[in-house]
């Protein structure tokens, strides 16, 4: 049975909405653009019926009037019988504002669409950030005062992980409805190197990579790199160990993970014995 609203948690509300305001987002973004291209195609089609119309029976032209000293617009009829030649050049005129106000349109069109860009990137930045807070404390909240449960580490530590991430919670929800668990693949091979478990997600893999040895920061680096050759896309990355070296466990830390070349979320978990405890959450 699936949940409703009122049956989600925190975490499981804010990525809903962050995902309703991107739709909405995309939504007006297609309606300013559908605008635009409506008007403009509706202002272009009446100037060339109003000019195909104009060549049939005339031209229209430039005058100068020498003893006023100014220049005029005069429609030049082909024949003799036409409407009045006034009625052409006001048109005509009529015509001229059409084109300004398209662009004054159009303008005001672009700048609603500007600003609908800038304030939706803004609104989901902001609720990424509280995304992003919400996650650090669950990850400090659910990881190191739970014991986790589980046949295998990599099993556990997925336990855990889903209290943390809505995108595993809704993967383990649906596979409770099929009543079986959370669906991932054990040792990957990838680039050569062997990933302990993959999560496939909508926002691509959840990697769980394990060190049986002290992680120094080259394993980190490596581990990076190989990763970031993958052509599948990554969500997020945990790197469980049971020791890291002393230059992680320092201040230099941040400097370290700051300069990583990576586009994915990269965490470096403690593995202790009855649980695990954070170095570092991207």
């Amino acid at each position: 049975m699936s949940k409703g609203p009122q049956d989600l948690s925190l975490a499981e509300k804010l990525d809903n909405a962050i995902k309703q305001l991107g739709s909405w987002y995309r939504i007006s973004i297609i309606i300013v653009l559908v605008g635009l291209a409506a008007l403009s195609g509706i202002i272009s089609m009446s100037q060339f019926y109003f000019h195909d119309e104009i060549r049939k029976h005339g031209y229209i032209d430039e005058i100068y009037v020498q003893d006023k000293d100014i220049t005029v617009l005069a429609f030049i009829p082909y024949t003799s019988d036409i409407f009045p030649a006034e009625g052409i050049v006001a048109l005509y005129i009529t015509q001229v504002w059409l084109t300004y106000g398209n662009g004054v349109v159009i303008a005001l069109l672009s700048f609603l669409f500007v600003w609908v860009t800038f304030r939706g990137k803004a609104h989901t930045q902001e609720f990424e950030s509280i995304e992003r807070q919400f996650i650090r404390q669950s990850y400090l909240v659910n990881f190191e005062t739970s014991v986790p449960e589980g046949q295998t580490k990599v099993e556990k530590i997925l336990n855990e992980a889903i209290h943390v991430f809505p995108t595993l919670k809704e993967i383990q929800r649906k596979a409770k409805q099929k009543q079986s668990k959370i669906p991932y693949k054990l040792d990957q091979k990838i680039n050569g190197d062997t990933i302990d478990g993959i999560v496939s997600t909508k926002k691509g893999d959840f990697i769980v990579k394990f060190y049986d040895r002290t992680v120094t920061t080259s394993d980190i680096k490596n581990l990076v790199t190989m990763l970031s050759k993958s052509r599948d896309k990554i969500f997020r990355v945990l790197c469980v160990a049971k020791d890291y070296d002393e230059e992680l466990q320092s201040n230099k830390l941040i400097g370290i993970m700051d300069e990583l070349p990576k586009y994915f979320k990269l965490d470096l978990i403690f593995e202790e014995e009855h649980g695990y405890s954070m170095l570092w959450i991207d």
